[in-house]
C-alpha cells in the first residue's frame, strides 16, 4: 500500500495560490528531495501535507485513507511529522523538555526509549539535555528540532531547509543522519535550497517552479546529468530523454 499520495493539490494563503496541481507518490522507505528557487512553493507543499495550510482543491491520502480536513495534530498521530524552517523550538525550555514535547502522548517508559534513540542519532545532545534551547548554537537547535519530530515515531518525516544558516560542518552532521533514518524505515521528504546537498542523499527528486512541478526523476539521473538539473531548476522545459 502507498504510504503517501497527493493528487492535484492546490493550496495557498488567502487569494494567493502557492502550489497548483502537485501530485506526489514518494516511495516508502526513501528520501524525496524537493528543490526550486525561492517562492516556488516548497514550504507550502510540506505545510499542506501536514495540514498547517488547508487545501483549496485536490486530495491527500495516507495509507489509502483520505486525510480530508484532519487537523495537523491528528495527522501527526497518524505518523506524519515536520521539522519546520527556523527550528521553532521553545527557547525557555530545556533540550530534554523540547524533545519530550514530541512524544507527549506516549507513556513514560516509551518516551525514555525514544529519547535514547534520538541521542544515539545525535550524540552531541547527550551532554546538553538540561540546557535551555535558547542558548544553543544553530546546529544544536537543528538537532533538537529533528529529534523532537522523531520523538513522535513518524513513518514520514518532512524537513524544511535543514541547512539554513548553519556552518557546513554542522550541515554535514545533519545530512549524515538522514540515511540512518531511512534505514530505520522512516520515509523523508526534504526541502532544501542547497541543491548539491540534497543530491547527495535523494533517491528521487522533484523540482518546483512558480508553484508547479516541472520535473520529477530519479536522483541518480540528476547526479549523472547536472546540466539537466540546472535547466529544470531555472524553469526550463526538459524532456525525459534530455535528463537520462
Amino acid at each position: 500500500m502507498t504510504l503517501l499520495r497527493t493528487t492535484n493539490i492546490r493550496a495557498g494563503y488567502g487569494d494567493l495560490i502557492a502550489i497548483n496541481g502537485i501530485s506526489l507518490e514518494p516511495s516508502e522507505g526513501s528520501l524525496l528531495g524537493v528543490i526550486g528557487p525561492n517562492g516556488a512553493g516548497k514550504s507550502t507543499l510540506l505545510r499542506a501535507i501536514t495540514g498547517v495550510v488547508p487545501l483549496k482543491s485536490g486530495s491527500i491520502e495516507w495509507r489509502g485513507e483520505e486525510l480530508g480536513k484532519l487537523t495537523a495534530d491528528k495527522r501527526a498521530r497518524k505518523g506524519i511529522a515536520m521539522v519546520q524552517e527556523g527550528r521553532r523550538l521553545f527557547k525557555s525550555l530545556s533540550v530534554k523538555d523540547n524533545l519530550l514535547l514530541g512524544a507527549f502522548h506516549a507513556k513514560r517508559a516509551e518516551r525514555a526509549a525514544r529519547e535514547a534513540e534520538v541521542i544515539e542519532l545525535f550524540p552531541p545532545l547527550k551532554n546538553i539535555l538540561g540546557r535551555n534551547a535558547g542558548v544553543l548554537s544553530g546546529g544544536e537547535q537543528q538537532m533538537v528540532a529533528v529529534g523532537r519530530a522523531l520523538m513522535a515515531r513518524p513513518s514520514c518525516l518532512l524537513i524544511d531547509e535543514p541547512s539554513l544558516g548553519l556552518a557546513p560542518i554542522i550541515v554535514d552532521e545533519i545530512y549524515e543522519a538522514l540515511p540512518r533514518l531511512i534505514e530505520t524505515g522512516v520515509s523523508i521528504i526534504l526541502v532544501e535550497q542547497e541543491v548539491g546537498r540534497v543530491l547527495e542523499v535523494a533517491d528521487n527528486l522533484i523540482v518546483l517552479h512558480e508553484g508547479t512541478k516541472v520535473y520529477e526523476g530519479d536522483g541518480e539521473e540528476f547526479r549523472q546529468n547536472p546540466d539537466a538539473l540546472t535547466a529544470v531548476y531555472l524553469g526550463q522545459t526538459v524532456t525525459e530523454g534530455d535528463a537520462a
